[in-house]
């Protein structure tokens, strides 16, 4: 729902700007022939609101159990992570004084942003360690700002008081079907961060910032089912945003009092911009025995792995043909399944189970340098080397028998609420890339690129969350050849403004890979991740723009 909410906000967001912008659509036709850079500068004064959305990652340490949580064998402490996607509001005030930039920003921020991890040291299925969860539902922060104004582009620093909501749930098969321990607290906190904010025109400026919350370390007490007094762990959090933002100034236009901007932007063009997309996936892994490596033990393969994404975007191009890409986003994972299968001899008879799958989540970054080495008029090709990075996590819940075995039998052995099974999977590959793009028409554009992975690296990690002599198992493996495409129509709605849809497809493999079980050799393991899906997105040009929009390719 939230995620719906979210990508209904940016969309919402998206239309009000090209509204913005709408007078200057009739206007296009008329643009003069010859483009001129102009380093116009603008006055920040005044109070102004706007929303963003973004990416979250940040950890939960639980350590220090007491009561319940303390019985033996040992204690477990453990670190969780905090992730997702968000979405919220701002406002605040500027009051500029030559270049410099004072201000005061409050903002608050919605999303499920949680994590699981092994801590306390009650006796579950297998050994010991809960499975502990940490969800944050709200942050929000007062930060006084600072910054230097320099052409359209605001260069600020923040620093202030932080707020975050949080639930907090302690979830054991010794407590089935009884509810889990659950408590909620208020946590205080201080935040710092530094971004860059943008005029785009009509009061209107677009910002990238990056924040950092710190809210300490606090005693959480949680009341056990059947067990008397109070429980407790220490909980220490912390949280990395990568907030992406629209606001609007309500003043009218002040005295031009930035700084110049640089010389070399005169040189530069490019975009800047968001998606929202909806996109589906798909990861399984081949476990071999350790001693005989031709005789497959288990696989596991999760399936259907579709979610809401949120991804920003930006490009630069020098005059001499080189630039720079690449984009940042997140996907909240929907709901799913995942299949168990044991094969003899390890396992006899033969074993296939499921697991529905929720709460997962995503994150992806590419960065690239190139150069365009065929350029005519409306058109261009251009060849390009960089770096991707994917991080996948996903949750399986209850256990399900569905063709022979006994490992999930009776029914409701594992109940449907408990967390059995999550794979975390980390990949960083070598991308090597041709693409291009043509204009149909005077406004509408198709652009393409294909990409090869010459080699991938993995990390990744297996909780088997009620196995605890296992949990969790280390993965690390390598691979060759795999592969990215991706497609966009976009459509010049003014000069600087441009909405489009697009597609594309990732495909990983590791085709080495291990994990050590307690006291085996390395089992050896193949991998492999993809996934696809469509985007809609808008996007500003900034530096010169020609006209018609056609002339500037």
């Amino acid at each position: 729902m939230l995620a719906k909410c979210i990508s209904r906000a940016l969309l919402s967001s998206l239309s009000t700007l090209v509204v913005a912008f709408f007078p200057q659509i009739t206007k296009a036709a008329d643009l003069p022939a010859t483009p001129v850079f102009v380093a116009v500068g603008v006055n920040w004064d005044g109070f102004y609101a706007g929303i963003h959305g973004g990416l979250a990652k940040g950890s939960a340490v639980w350590s220090h159990p007491t009561g319940y949580f303390t019985r033996p064998p040992s204690d477990v402490s453990g670190r969780g992570p905090q992730e997702g996607l968000f979405g919220g509001l701002q406002f605040g005030y500027n009051r500029q004084s030559g270049a410099m930039v004072l201000g005061i920003e409050g903002d608050v921020s919605g999303g499920p942003l949680d994590g699981n991890t092994v801590c306390g040291a009650t006796v579950a299925f297998g050994g010991t360690g809960d499975p502990c969860h940490a969800r944050t539902n709200v942050m929000a922060s007062i930060t006084g700002r600072i910054g230097y104004a320099a052409g359209r582009a605001l260069f600020y620093a923040k620093a202030g008081g932080a707020f975050a909501n949080e639930q907090y749930d302690v979830i054991n098969p010794v407590f089935a079907p009884l509810t889990p321990a659950q408590q909620s607290a208020g946590r205080y906190g201080w935040t710092l961060g530094a971004g860059l904010e943008y005029a785009l025109g009509g009061n209107w400026s677009a910002k990238a910032e990056y924040d950092y919350y710190n809210f300490g370390t606090r005693t959480v007490s949680f009341a056990i089912p059947l067990f008397p007094g109070f429980s407790s762990f220490l909980i220490n959090r912390d949280q990395h945003l990568a907030k992406f933002g629209l606001n609007y100034r309500f003043a009218g236009e002040g005295a031009d009092l930035s700084a110049p901007a640089p010389a070399f932007v005169g040189d530069l063009t490019g975009e800047f911009g968001g998606r929202v997309g909806f996109s589906n996936g798909r990861f399984h892994k081949n476990l071999f025995d350790p001693f005989n490596q031709a005789q497959l033990n288990s696989r596991l393969t999760w399936v259907g792995q579709t979610g809401i994404s949120l991804e920003s975007f930006a490009r630069t191009d020098h005059i001499s043909g080189v630039f720079a890409k690449g984009y940042v986003g997140g996907i909240d994972l929907l709901g799913s399944h995942m299949n168990d299968e044991d094969f003899p001899p390890a396992e006899v008879p033969y074993s296939n189970t499921i697991s529905s799958t929720k709460n997962g989540r995503d994150f992806y970054a590419s960065a690239d340098v190139g150069y365009s080495f065929l350029r005519g008029e409306g058109w261009k090709l251009e060849g390009f080397l960089g770096y991707h990075y994917y991080a996948q996590r996903m949750n399986a819940f209850g256990c399900n028998q569905i063709s022979g075995g006994v490992i999930c039998a009776p029914p409701g052995n594992a109940p449907a609420n408990a967390l059995t099974l999550s794979e975390t999977e980390h990949w960083q590959a070598a991308r090597v890339g041709i693409g291009g793009d043509i204009f149909l028409t005077d406004r509408l554009k198709w652009q393409a690129e294909a990409v090869w992975l010459p080699y991938m690296s993995f990390n990744g990690k297996d909780n088997h969350w009620l196995r605890a002599n296992i949990n969790p198992l280390n993965e690390r493996g390598h691979g060759f050849n795999g592969y990215q495409f991706e497609s966009i129509l976009s459509y010049a709605l003014t000069e600087r403004v441009d909405v489009g849809i697009g597609g594309r497809y990732w495909q990983f493999f590791a085709q080495h890979g291990s994990t050590n079980f307690p006291g085996s050799p390395p089992s050896p393991e193949r991998f492999t991740s993809s996934r696809y899906g469509a985007f809609v997105q808008a996007s500003y040009r900034f530096g010169d723009v020609p006209a018609p929009v056609v002339a500037k390719y």
